[in-house]
C-alpha cells in the first residue's frame, strides 16, 4: 500500500513510476489531498496554493484527470511549473518537486509536486485569491475560511512530539503503583474544522469509534493477554465510564481470567480518549485521541493460584514478540478505515486528512530488563538502565500497510533494547513472524 501521507515524506529517490502507479490506483478519482494535471497548466499555481491552504498532498502532473492513465511529460516542464509558482503564488513560493522517469527508454516523466504542510508560508494566494480543496475541487475560501487562513500565526513544521507520555499510576497507599508491568501510549493529535468547534461530540461517531476499537486486532490480542487462549472469563468491551462530557470520552476496557479476585485491578486495561476543543478553559483547534494499555500480567499466575497479589511476586516477563505485537496492533487500530471515518467525523475533515500516529511511548514500572524477557539479549557493561523508550515514527513509513508498520516496530523494538544497554534485538527479532504472516488467531 502507498499513501499520500508516506508519499510527502519519503526520500526523493524511493518516489518511483511503480509507486506513483500504485498511488494513482489506490486513490482513484482527486481527492482533498491528490490532484492530477495532464500537462502543465495555467491552474497549477492554482492547485498548490489549494492544497497548501487546506490539508496539504501531493499534484502530478503527467497523469489524466479523467481516467488517471499515467502518461508523463518533458523534463523541460520542470523549468516551466517552477517559473510559473513563482510568479503565480503570493508570497514567492516553490513546492518540491520530484521528476519520476516512466522508464523502459521513455523520455517522459510524472511531476510530483510535495505540498508538505507546516513547510510553507499560510495562505498562499494566486491572482490575490486564496484556494482551498473541496473534495476533490478546488475553489475560492469563503469568508470564515479566509478569515481562519490570515489569523493564522506564523507556519512552522509540527513537532513531532504531539503527545504527552503517560504516567505511572499511583497506588491507593501513596507512591508509583508497584504492580504495574507497563504501559504504552499511542494517538493522534490534529486539526479540526472550523465547524468542529461549535458541536460537541456526536454520539452515533463515538459509537462506531467504540465498535471498531471492539472488533479491532487489538481487542484480541488484549484477551489473550488478559485470559489466556481459553477465550475465558469477564470482558468488558470498550463502554463509557469514567470521565465523560460533551467534548471529553473515555473509553475503558478490561477483562479478568475465572477466579480472579474481586476488587484487585484487572491484569490487563486499555483506555481511549478522544478530546476536542470548544470545553470551557480549552481553546485549541485539535482533536486530540489517545489510547493506552495498561499491563499487570508478570504475576497473573500466582494471583489465580494463591488468590491474592503475593508480597514478593515472581515476576514473570514479558516476550520480545507479545511487546512488539502489541504495540503494531495498537498502531493498526488508529489508522484502520474503521477508526478513521468517525475521526474524521468527528473533526468535521474529509477521511483522508486524518494523520497517523507520529510517537508512542511505553513506560515501565521497573527497568526493562526486568519486565522483558531478554534470555537472548546480551547486557552491555555498565550501560544502565532505562524505564522505558519514547519513539518516533518514520513519516516516509506507511502506518497502514502492514510490512511497513512491522517494519516500523522492529526499529522500535531495537531502539528500546538499545537505550536499555542490551544487543542482540536484531537476531531476536528475525525469528519472529511478522502478525500479518501468521495465521488469524482471532476467535
Amino acid at each position: 500500500m502507498v499513501s499520500t501521507l508516506s508519499s510527502l515524506h519519503a526520500a526523493p529517490s524511493e518516489i518511483t513510476i511503480e509507486r506513483v502507479r500504485a498511488l494513482v490506483r489506490q486513490v482513484g478519482p482527486e481527492a482533498p489531498t491528490v490532484e492530477y494535471k495532464e500537462q502543465m497548466a495555467d491552474t497549477v499555481a492554482r492547485g498548490v496554493a489549494a492544497l497548501a491552504n487546506t490539508y496539504g498532498g501531493l499534484l502530478l502532473i503527467g497523469v489524466t484527470d479523467k481516467d488517471r492513465t499515467v502518461r508523463g511529460v518533458k523534463e523541460k516542464t520542470i523549468d516551466a511549473v517552477a517559473e510559473h509558482c513563482h510568479a503565480k503564488i503570493e508570497p514567492p513560493w516553490v513546492p518540491e518537486i520530484i521528476a519520476v522517469p516512466l522508464g523502459q527508454g521513455s523520455d517522459l516523466y510524472v511531476l510530483v509536486l510535495r505540498v508538505v504542510p507546516g513547510l510553507h508560508p499560510r495562505p498562499l494566494l494566486v491572482d490575490g485569491v486564496a484556494y482551498v480543496r473541496d473534495h476533490s475541487t478546488t475553489h475560492p475560501a469563503d469568508w470564515r475560511r479566509l478569515k481562519e487562513l490570515f489569523a493564522e500565526t506564523a507556519s512552522t513544521q509540527e513537532p513531532p512530539w504531539n503527545l504527552q507520555a503517560p504516567d505511572i499510576p499511583h497506588s491507593p497507599q501513596g507512591g508509583l503503583d508497584p504492580t504495574v508491568d507497563f504501559i504504552i501510549r499511542t494517538g493522534l493529535n490534529f486539526p479540526v474544522s472550523a465547524e468542529a468547534l461549535w458541536r460537541p461530540l456526536s454520539e452515533r461517531s463515538v459509537d462506531a469509534f467504540a465498535d471498531a476499537l471492539n472488533q479491532s486486532r487489538l481487542n484480541s490480542l488484549l484477551r489473550r493477554l488478559s485470559l489466556g487462549p481459553a477465550w475465558s472469563g469477564g470482558l468488558i468491551p470498550f463502554r463509557r465510564e469514567g470521565f465523560n462530557r460533551s467534548r471529553d470520552v473515555r473509553l475503558q476496557w478490561s477483562a479478568v481470567p475465572d477466579n480472579w479476585p474481586s476488587g484487585m485491578d484487572h491484569p490487563v486495561q486499555a483506555v481511549a480518549r478522544l478530546q476536542i476543543p470548544g470545553s470551557y478553559g480549552h481553546h485549541g483547534q485539535r482533536l486530540n485521541v489517545e489510547l493506552d494499555v495498561v499491563a499487570r500480567i508478570s504475576d497473573m499466575a500466582e494471583v489465580l493460584e494463591r488468590g491474592v497479589r503475593p508480597v514478593e511476586p515472581a515476576r514473570a516477563r514479558i516476550s520480545v514478540q507479545r511487546l512488539a505485537e502489541l504495540m503494531d496492533a495498537m498502531v493498526e487500530t488508529l489508522v484502520g478505515r474503521r477508526i478513521v471515518v468517525p475521526l474524521a467525523d468527528l473533526a468535521a475533515i474529509d477521511p483522508l486528512a486524518v494523520p497517523q500516529p507520529r510517537n508512542l511511548h511505553v513506560v515501565m514500572g521497573r527497568p526493562v530488563s526486568e519486565v522483558l524477557d531478554t534470555t537472548a539479549l546480551k547486557p552491555i557493561p555498565n550501560a544502565g538502565q532505562s524505564h522505558g523508550a519514547h519513539l518516533l515514527v518514520d513519516p516516509a513509513l506507511d502506518m497502514a500497510d502492514a510490512s511497513e508498520r512491522w517494519r516500523q516496530v522492529t526499529l522500535w523494538m531495537e531502539q528500546a533494547a538499545l537505550d536499555a544497554g542490551l544487543l542482540g534485538m536484531e537476531a531476536v527479532l528475525k525469528g519472529i513472524t511478522p502478525p500479518y504472516q501468521a495465521p488469524d488467531s482471532r476467535p
